[in-house]
């Protein structure tokens, strides 16, 4: 794309507001504003008397002895942190490494990477050991690029000071673990500020990470407050520290806001939590002032109004849910709760996200941006469960349990107190049939099956393409899936950086072997998606359990389209339908509606369980923990030229069959891929199922070029038909039949 037509969009796209905000960012760092700001300050220079006002004791001992007696309310009183009653410390937990291991690692000096990875040797805060790369200490943080090559990703060097491990620090002793607690926090901590000065090199660079870091250390200072590591002089390296924070995040807070995402609302909460537990700054009450102007208006602009979240991502929106949780919890600690509009849209994208979640693992669609973030890691459920996040977020906008106790309700004991513990909980009820038109969201169920698929005009800056993917779950297995993220920055392979973000990581049809939009940056594709959904229809469902749900007369559909490839040289509209049939049956339609000779190929991301294909009949059968589940694809006017299942390919410019999971692990998965050659239009039909693959024909076309497809599986067939494959025509679902000769149900 050409610098006029990149900077035409941009203005177009993300405004005139945000590019103002962003030319008044490199204006300052241009003029030696940021630097004068940002001047080197070393921790010594940082006196009580100079940062708090006048009256606050400045000799190590008395100030100590003042905090003590301050006690500002927080989380929890300080130096008593949250009792663990047995329910859950003895809950089964599945993440990894559990909470014995993490100690001993912290013991050793070395952390967990994204919640999954031990770091193979201690900590070097200026070491990328996953890619084996260095930053350099010296430099002012605004003089360090984003990218560098000798560098790596940003997210690697940044992880270790996220301080997950204040927070294992912190619930190590109220989970039973004899260890010095207090010796290994204070170790850490001092590790990192001898390091780390003010505004000196890469983990200064970022308010967002700045705010986060500073959370984790000060629920890990406040729960061991009484050790008697917490001498005078860490209290005074703590007021440092919260200082040196906030000043950071306060004087360049507009470029957070100008990125419009989760940035700006971690900042705002970070100027919040110092503010609460450290009133004596000077800065303190404009700093309060900012943080919660700042949370409450960028909640309500980056939160949509369905409860879908401005970065299309799934984990982005836990994110925004935690920060913003934790914001609003300090300013009702405060006595002073930010308004009630907040909270109603807050408990929006509680209930989004809960549509979103599969109820039998709690784990989502691992859709759009996943870099591992997670502010809050307070409980035992691996780092992909969503349920700690939903139940604490519904407390705070209903203060009651969405869900049934399990080991997801530490996260609601740490925030609220044991009182929380005893609030009613909600009858149960399982996701269902939902749209969210406003973000572009719709999930279909089937019995033990359900899916989601996104269309939608973007209306902010997307980061992957993935128009009109669907995923799909059966049995809480994620069998059709979205492959992740893995790395923002690689610099040795960009081809497996771009192919994660890319069409050909994404449940959908691809066009020539292109993406229809520019991968303008890292993070924007141009110009931005546009589609619209045509259709959503589905049968009423008991929200209870779903086992006792009758579904044999039931057909849920959605239909939509997008309109990428209409640009040139493609000139194509691509329409999709999703309909799911009794049984957890599932019928993808996918009509290429293209004037002249185009190749398109059709692409499923599978779980990784062992498979057998029959290539000539362009079936596979997917052998799942939980049974097998089967796909058959086929077509019209042909069948597939070619019916290829790839796991694990790495091959330069030809990478595919790989899914991150979390951040920084690439695994290999199966892919299938059909691709369909010929003359336009082109009608594509994959039908998931559990047990066999089902077998799929057409059987009649009509006068009025409507077609008859029969589908048969696990001794039930199905008539479907479908409308015409062409430009202007209505439905693509016009009816479907249990059998050929039953009667059809409009």
């Amino acid at each position: 794309m050409n610098p006029l037509s990149k900077a035409y969009y941009m203005l177009r796209l993300l405004g005139p507001r945000v590019i103002a905000l962003r030319a008044g960012v490199y204006w300052n760092k241009a003029s030696g504003r940021t630097r004068r700001v940002f001047r080197r300050r070393p921790w010594e220079t940082l006196s009580l008397a100079q940062v708090t006002v006048p009256g606050t004791p400045v000799d190590p001992a008395e100030y100590a002895r003042f905090k003590l007696h301050q006690a500002p309310p927080f989380l929890f009183p300080l130096g008593s942190p949250p009792v663990i009653p047995d329910e859950i410390r003895k809950a089964r937990h599945d993440r990894q490494p559990p909470l014995t291991e993490r100690l001993a690692l912290i013991e050793q000096d070395r952390c967990v990477y994204f919640f999954r990875t031990p770091s193979p040797s201690p900590v070097d805060w200026y070491h990328n050991p996953i890619d084996d790369l260095r930053s350099p200490p010296e430099k002012h943080w605004y003089e360090i690029p984003d990218y560098m090559p000798t560098q790596g990703d940003m997210r690697m060097m940044w992880e270790p000071s996220r301080a997950a491990w204040a927070i294992d620090l912190a619930r190590a002793r109220p989970h039973g673990h004899a260890i010095d607690a207090g010796r290994l926090l204070w170790r850490w901590v001092d590790a990192w500020m001898s390091a780390c000065p003010p505004f000196l090199g890469f983990q200064w660079k970022c308010g967002q990470e700045s705010s986060i870091r500073l959370l984790a250390i000060v629920i890990g200072a406040w729960s061991l407050a009484d050790d008697p590591a917490t001498t005078p002089e860490r209290w005074v390296q703590l007021a440092r520290l919260a200082w040196a924070t906030g000043y950071r995040v306060f004087h360049h807070i507009d470029y957070a806001v100008s990125q419009k995402n989760n940035h700006a609302l971690s900042e705002a909460m970070g100027l919040m939590l110092i503010a609460q537990l450290f009133p004596e700054l000077r800065a303190a009450p404009r700093w309060d002032a900012v943080g919660r102007r700042v949370l409450a208006q960028e909640t309500l602009r980056q939160t949509y109004d369905d409860g879908s979240y401005v970065q299309q991502s799934m984990n982005y929106q836990r994110v925004m849910l935690q920060v913003c949780m934790t914001g609003l919890r300090l300013a009702e600690l405060a006595e002073r709760p930010l308004e009630p509009r907040v909270y109603e849209r807050l408990g929006r994208c509680v209930e989004f996200l809960f549509e979103m979640t599969d109820r039998r693992s709690g784990r989502c669609p691992n859709y759009g941006n996943n870099d591992g973030a997670l502010p809050l890691p307070l409980s035992e459920c691996d780092f992909t469960d969503f349920r700690p996040a939903l139940q604490a977020a519904h407390y705070l906008v209903h203060r009651k349990r969405l869900l049934p106790p399990g080991p997801w309700d530490e996260d609601l004991l740490w925030l609220f107190g044991k009182a929380a513990l005893a609030a009613p909980t909600l009858p149960p009820r399982w996701p269902g049939p939902a749209a969210f038109s406003s973000g572009g969201y719709y999930t279909l169920h089937g019995r033990e099956s359900w899916a989601m698929v996104r269309c939608h005009t973007w209306r902010d800056r997307p980061a992957h393409y993935d128009q009109l993917h669907v995923d799909l779950w059966w049995r809480g297995q994620n069998v059709a899936q979205d492959c992740g993220t893995y790395h923002y920055y690689d610099p040795k392979r960009r081809d497996v950086e771009r192919y994660f973000k890319s069409a050909i990581a994404h449940n959908l049809v691809e066009i020539d072997g292109r993406d229809p939009l520019v991968l303008a940056s890292r993070y924007l594709w141009l110009p931005w998606p546009r589609g619209r959904a045509t259709r959503f229809d589905c049968a009423e469902r008991d929200r209870g359990d779903p086992a006792l749900t009758p579904r044999d007369a039931a057909v849920g559909v959605f239909e939509g389209e997008h309109h990428d490839y209409l640009r040139r040289p493609w000139r194509t509209l691509v329409r999709r339908a999703l309909i799911v049939l009794p049984g957890d049956v599932w019928v993808i339609v996918d009509d290429v509606l293209a004037r002249g000779e185009r190749r398109a190929t059709l692409r499923w991301h599978l779980a990784d369980a062992p498979f057998e294909t029959d290539a000539a009949a362009a079936r596979l059968r997917l052998n799942t923990p939980a049974g097998p589940f089967s796909l058959t694809v086929a077509g019209w006017p042909d069948a597939p030229a070619d019916f290829a299942v790839v796991r694990g390919r790495d091959e330069p410019g030809r990478v595919q069959g790989f899914a991150a999971p979390y951040f920084g692990e690439r695994l290999p998965i199966p892919v299938v891929e059909a691709d369909f050659a010929g003359r336009g239009p082109q009608r594509l039909i994959s039908v998931f199922g559990p047990g066999e693959p089902a077998t799929v024909a057409m059987s009649a076309a009509h006068e009025a070029h409507a077609q008859d497809w029969d589908i048969c599986h696990g001794g039930t067939c199905w008539r479907l038909r479908l409308g015409p494959c062409r430009r202007g025509a209505g439905s693509l679902l016009l009816a479907a039949s249990s059998s050929p000769a039953a009667q059809p149900i409009d």
